[in-house]
């Protein structure tokens, strides 16, 4: 299908591009059909034009936020309504999410899990974000710009374990081999890993394989196939977890025309 005839299909598909990288994503264009769902990783969404507004919906359809941006913090159920939007998506273990997390501070006063951007941030956001040719030059811009102020780094243990994460991230990682790699129980690796990043390793693997999917899926593949290359037992098994992460059918993405794969982004290490 020739990209002309890509915003014929009708609404409920998603139109656009797709980026994915380890533990971040962007996506630009018209957002489709998606039901409520939680992912396990911060979302910044803003509209691409200046003058429209981001709708999301939550707390079981009783709010709705309508802003020129919106942050969503991770496992916070939500969805969003159809328009021309740009999400970035950063995995709660990644260490731009600690970067983000302390640039906000300053400008996010409220505690909810959901709140508007400011504008002059959204600016910037699109700045970074429109005007390149690859996702990646975006997120290293946005790193580069958030990094100029003093924000707190990883503590070591994490750092250590985003690296090692990183260096494996096209492997089914068990608790048992990462906890042997840090040398520590893997009962005491499973509390750390819960009780620092907010989920369950077992959670946090579904997530790294529905990113797997996700970059193989592409017109007229055949999803029960991906399913079980991606570990899961069948394809209603896949559709299930991508309609709970995510809020969309697998399907409703075969006409993205591509997904750029993103780099490997490095850990930028403060001088003392």
């Amino acid at each position: 299908m020739v990209q002309s005839n890509l915003y014929k299909l009708p609404a409920k598909y998603w139109k656009g591009k797709i980026s994915i990288g380890y533990g971040i994503g962007y996506f630009e264009g018209a957002v489709g059909d998606n039901y409520p769902h939680r992912h396990h990783a911060h979302q910044l969404s803003f509209a691409k034009e200046e003058g429209e507004r981001v709708q999301v919906v939550y707390e079981d359809e009783d709010k709705c936020i309508m802003s020129s941006g919106v942050y969503i913090a991770a496992n916070t159920s939500h969805h969003l309504r159809p328009g021309n939007y740009c999400s970035i998506y950063i995995d709660q273990t990644h260490f731009l999410a600690d970067v983000i997390q302390h640039y906000l501070q300053g400008y996010l006063q409220s505690d909810s899990p959901i709140r508007v951007l400011p504008e002059s941030l959204v600016i910037i956001l699109r700045e970074f974000f429109l005007e390149q040719n690859h996702a990646i030059e975006s997120f290293q811009k946005l790193i580069s710009y958030c990094s100029q102020n003093d924000f707190k780094y990883q503590n070591i243990r994490a750092r250590h374990l985003s690296e090692y994460l990183i260096l494996n991230n096209q492997k089914n990682l068990t608790v048992k081999q990462i906890a042997a790699k840090l040398n520590i129980s893997e009962s005491r690796f499973s509390h750390w890993f819960s009780g620092n990043f907010g989920i369950s390793y077992r959670s946090y693997r579904k997530w790294i394989r529905l990113l797997q999917t996700l970059q193989a899926i592409e017109q007229d593949v055949n999803l029960t196939s991906i399913a079980h290359q991606s570990h899961f037992s069948d394809q209603p098994h896949f559709s299930r977890t991508c309609k709970q992460m995510f809020g969309i059918q697998p399907s409703l993405l075969k006409f993205i025309p591509f997904i750029e794969q993103m780099p490997i982004l490095v850990v930028p290490y403060k001088p003392y």
